[in-house]
């Protein structure tokens, strides 16, 4: 907390430093589970405007050097610890300011908090301290009675504990000191009279003050007579010229509860905005808000002049009563200084989601009014949510969007039902959606226009499908136009003449990872064993999509397995991922085929640790270090980047690899032979047997009554769970077992040498006979 109680964190990877704000919602690392509520769809980030090493750069592992810009920069991306001084003994300069441990850069970070617009940016100031010590690992910062700050440090090489222990007991505490720091004087603070525990919270050193506030406030619940303290407390509220000791008054007031509501909300005029923050935050704080503070909160809303008050407001929106938060919205909404301020606009929506199906007519009336486009396209989002309960949003939806002749406000509606209707093969279509379409006949809108065709096929509408099956098909058409009229028609539709345009496009080699995907929703075994038949003539991503459709469906299984046995498929192409898929389905004949083709896929617990000591033996140091990483990248590239990032590119559905502990053996090969044995919280696996035949394997990003989001090792599918059968939590990692087993020694010791690496190597350079 900061000197007037405004409350920050700090992270890794995604930012390091974060305003924390009652009611918001934040990114998180991939892989690092959904936000627990559905309905915010989009997050606020990080309140720092730079990092401290070069992220354009890409290069994660690179940032642990202190020396070079990542070292000019900050030292590195991961963090640990934090710490605002408000200590006593240390120059002026640093009160206030945050302090933080960078891992790899083996110092301390200093940032200061500045206010800007509704709320705070960190800003870099010189790094406080280096070590220039490999061993440094500072892990927090804490100020103490005298000023100074002592510093813990666990004292290790690596950024995770080593296996064997040996540097559990080596942890050091530091104590930093800014000249001759006179010896405190001893005291015991529980031996305080409540008056000499009042007098602390003017002390210059927060120390104190938070253990006299603590003390009083385990004191009030027992206390026969409060008036002194009270009395005491309210002299430095009403005659303090420092916000900051007003405040320390006013906390202590509340925490040994000698404040009401009715004195809370005359303080709603203070003239410092910290205070009126508090005032808003405490009147809140119970859940239970007096009829006299809403109305006041309104009228803030509509005068206020600090865009920290009007944040605090829009937070405080979501301890209301639904039909208590509308003027307050309306108000802050119509305030043209915060609408380039995304976290005010994310904390306005955060404030009125909870009341938009609580209050739904006054949420529509809202809407039909509001001026951000992010809270127009969020909020018809939410209302299209219950579009199968309430069809009647929509069709107000839809009305507002014929009403307005503004296009920016037909878009961000028509943004909001599309986004809520993703995934959804048919929805019945509003009553007035032949008249929207009508109305925008003539719209000069390109982007509307695709809207409106999306839509329509959602909506059935048979006119629309036959148009996009037509430029699809056509051969005179711009590639483009015809990528997004399939595109279309495969997201939206499940129309059973679909499969004859399928059939027809598989022969277009830019629309065959379309068509190839679009398989997966028809039983059409030829067409399948002509493309296995065609395999080595597909570029590489159709190539990819067609083992995902082939692999996801029974029927099809023993043509993929018999085109291997053929040569048609190269063996090494199908992944272990296809193969734990394949599986999946539980048949005895697939199973044995694919030993004969593709191995053995299953180890036992002691056969897995076999062949990791097998490895290590293998994997000399002498063995890596001839190794050809530039050979290890294109396997990497082959194999993992799919799902994990290193040095800044690669999918994000496994765990981000550039700061893991990859120089460590031990962690590589445990992770990589038996990944099941350790499954991060958020990377669990689920079977998904869908309607149509089809097993996928994945995570679960989002989840409402309607719709389930999949995360597979190749996309992001949005499923109508009308379309799920039945599905299955799994013990299994989403990485499958089996990934190294294909390999010869040399490939092995090329891709452990390349994920080892602490930096990037160049790409290899393409020739003619490269193949993709």
């Amino acid at each position: 907390y900061d000197e007037y109680g405004q409350m920050f964190f700090t992270n890794n990877v995604n930012g390091h430093l974060w305003h924390m704000i009652p009611g918001s919602h934040y990114i998180r690392m991939s892989g690092h589970g959904s936000d627990p509520n559905p309905y915010v769809y989009e997050l606020m980030t990080k309140c720092a405007d730079h990092d401290h090493w070069d992220s354009s750069s890409g290069k994660w592992t690179d940032s642990r050097d202190t020396s070079g810009i990542h070292g000019k920069l900050g030292g590195g991306h991961s963090h640990c610890g934090g710490m605002i001084y408000l200590g006593d003994s240390w120059p002026q300069k640093y009160r206030n300011s945050l302090f933080l441990c960078n891992t790899h850069g083996h110092r301390v970070n200093n940032d200061a908090l500045e206010r800007e617009g509704s709320g705070y940016v960190g800003t870099h100031r010189p790094d406080f301290l280096l070590t220039g010590s490999d061993w440094f690992r500072g892990t927090e910062l804490k100020y103490g009675p005298d000023g100074s700050v002592y510093l813990t440090d666990w004292a290790d090489l690596g950024e995770c504990h080593d296996h064997d222990g040996v540097h559990r007991t080596s942890g050091r505490i530091y104590k930093i000191a800014y000249g001759d720091v006179p010896q405190p004087e001893k005291l015991n603070l529980n031996q305080l009279s409540d008056s000499e525990l009042v007098k602390l919270q003017l002390h210059p050193n927060d120390w104190y003050v938070r253990h006299a506030r603590r003390i009083l406030t385990e004191r009030a619940g027992t206390a026969e007579n409060w008036s002194q303290a009270k009395a005491d407390l309210l002299k430095i509220y009403n005659t303090s010229k420092e916000v900051s000791r007003r405040l320390r008054a006013l906390w202590t007031l509340y925490c040994t509860n000698q404040v009401n509501d009715a004195w809370l909300t005359k303080q709603l005029d203070d003239p410092s905005e910290h205070v009126r923050i508090w005032a808003i935050r405490y009147l809140v704080d119970d859940g239970q808000v007096p009829a006299e503070a809403v109305k006041q909160f309104a009228r803030l809303a509509r005068t206020e002049t600090s865009g920290l008050v009007r944040l605090y407001l829009a937070s405080a929106m979501q301890s209301l009563a639904p039909q208590d938060c509308w003027e307050i919205a309306a108000a802050l909404d119509q305030n043209p200084q915060d609408t380039e301020d995304r976290n005010f606009t994310l904390m306005l929506w955060y404030g009125i989601e909870p009341a938009v199906m609580g209050d739904s007519q006054s949420a529509l009336k809202f809407l039909s009014q509001a001026t951000r486009p992010l809270v127009r396209q969020l909020a018809a989002r939410r209302l299209t949510e219950a579009i199968d309960q309430h069809p009647e949003y929509v069709v107000q939806l839809i009305q507002q969007a014929i009403d307005t002749k503004d296009t920016a406000k037909q878009q961000d509606l028509l943004a909001g039902i599309q986004a809520a209707l993703q995934g959804r093969l048919k929805a019945e279509a509003p009553e007035n959606w032949q008249a929207f379409k009508q109305a925008t006949a003539r719209t000069d809108s390109k982007d509307l226009q695709k809207q409106i065709t999306e839509l329509s096929v959602v909506f059935g509408d048979g006119q629309t499908m036959d148009a996009l099956k037509k430029i699809a098909l056509d051969s005179e058409q711009p590639m483009k136009s015809r990528y997004q009229a399939f595109e279309t028609l495969l997201n939206s539709s499940q129309d059973k003449d679909l499969l004859s345009v399928i059939q027809k496009s598989v022969y277009t080699t830019e629309l065959q990872p379309l068509a190839f995907r679009g398989l997966a929703r028809f039983y059409d075994p030829q067409t399948i064993q002509r493309m296995l038949g065609r395999y080595r003539s597909i570029k590489h991503e159709g190539r990819q999509v067609l083992l995902d459709t082939v692999s996801s469906r029974k029927e099809y299984v023993l043509l993929l397995l018999n085109a291997i046995d053929k040569k048609q498929v190269p063996q090494e192409d199908v992944s272990a991922f296809h193969v734990r898929q394949l599986r999946n389905f539980r048949d005895k004949e697939v199973v044995e085929k694919l030993n004969q083709v593709w191995g053995q896929t299953r180890e036992t617990p002691e056969k897995k640790r076999a062949q990791i000591e097998s490895y290590k033996a293998l994997l000399t140091a002498e063995r890596l270090a001839k190794a050809d990483r530039v050979h290890g990248r294109v396997l990497y590239e082959k194999t993992c980047a799919k799902c994990h990032r290193l040095f800044g590119s690669g999918g994000q559905i496994g765990p981000d690899l550039t700061g893991a502990n990859r120089a460590n053996m031990d962690y590589l090969l445990e992770n990589m032979v038996d990944p099941s044995a350790l499954i991060p919280k958020g990377y669990e696996m689920v079977v998904v047997a869908l309607t149509d035949g089809r097993v996928l394997n994945g995570n679960v990003v989002r989840k409402t009554d309607k719709q389930l989001t999949l995360q597979t090792q190749n996309e992001l599918l949005v499923l109508d769970r009308q379309q799920i059968d039945d599905m299955t939590a799994s013990k299994l990692s989403l990485m499958p077992e089996g990934q190294l087993d294909q390999m010869s020694e040399e490939q092995l010791a090329d891709l452990i040498a390349y994920l080892a690496g602490n930096t990037q190597v160049k790409p290899p350079v393409a020739s003619a006979t490269t193949g993709p």
